[in-house]
């Protein structure tokens, strides 16, 4: 077995029992692990800055989405005021509006003396021009508040990235940066969260087990003298030629997190003798 695995397995145990029910001997191999954690994020930011507040503990239960950890925004909260306040005025627009009715008004009124042959046609084209610029002037005013609004979004958009969030459910065990630490970009990390409300526990099993099993199905795992089921998260599709092992991945349940990562567990395969074995005294 390679060293590169651990690794999780410490041993394989061959025991030879009598099930009630069953006909024969039937040998169950029992490989020893360890859980840990469904998964161990390294929560990291998406800016660099220096660290204004830190908002957890170690030891602390979060939600998806608390926030562990904020940057330095004060430049850019002032910077947000400021396009707020540019995105709330009309003033363009209502300028802009007023100046449409006053050419439109200009326009018939040109139109009216036309037909009692008092104006001429060079001033109505004129006016025609004047109504045609003031309309695109209010189009124009239009979309810079749009584009002002956009604005808004973008800052507070730089702001989110500054602002650290636990991307899952679970367990704050380590902060990695306190408030005036500097976040840079070759350690990004704040906070390491683990997700407990399932257990991981990784097996070395020989080609022989790994083919009697299916991703999505059940095994039993042995700990502290409680037979528990686990849920199959993963199964190699590749035996590893070094150790002629395949490697598989169960997940634990474990809502109420009454049980600890980090403790031993055992993986029972039970599969038919044959029948010459079954008879030789052990």
């Amino acid at each position: 077995m390679l060293i590169s695995q651990r690794l999780s397995v410490t041993g394989v145990l061959l025991l030879s029992v009598l099930l009630p029910g069953v006909d024969g001997v039937l040998r169950a191999e029992v490989t020893t692990s360890f859980t840990e954690p469904e998964e161990t994020i390294e929560v990291a930011g998406a800016e660099t800055g220096v660290v204004s507040q830190v908002l957890v503990k170690q030891g602390q239960t979060v939600k998806a989405g608390t926030v562990l950890a904020i940057l330095d925004n004060a430049v850019l909260e002032a910077t947000l005021r400021a396009a707020e306040t540019k995105a709330k005025s009309t003033a363009k627009i209502d300028l802009a509006q007023v100046d449409v009715q006053l050419k439109q008004r200009q326009k018939n009124k040109l139109s009216l003396v036309l037909a009692d042959g008092h104006a001429t046609t060079n001033e109505i084209e004129k006016a025609e021009a004047e109504l045609a610029a003031s309309e695109a002037q209010l189009r124009l005013s239009q979309e810079e508040a749009v584009l002002n609004q956009i604005e808004v979004e973008q800052i507070r958009a730089q702001i989110e990235r500054r602002t650290i969030r636990s991307p899952v459910d679970g367990v704050v065990i380590r902060i990695r940066r306190r408030t005036g630490e500097f976040l840079s970009g070759s350690d990004p990390v704040v906070a390491t969260v683990v997700r407990l409300d399932q257990l991981r526990v990784k097996f070395y099993i020989s080609t022989e087990q790994a083919e009697k099993l299916q991703p999505g199905g059940e095994c039993v795992v042995l700990t502290r003298g409680e037979r528990l089921p686990a849920r199959i998260d993963f199964l190699s599709p590749v035996t590893d030629a070094d150790s002629s092992t395949v490697r598989l991945e169960l997940l634990l349940p474990n809502a109420h997190q009454k049980m600890r990562s980090g403790i031993s567990c055992q993986l029972e395969t039970i599969r038919p003798m044959p029948a010459a074995q079954a008879s030789t005294p052990r």
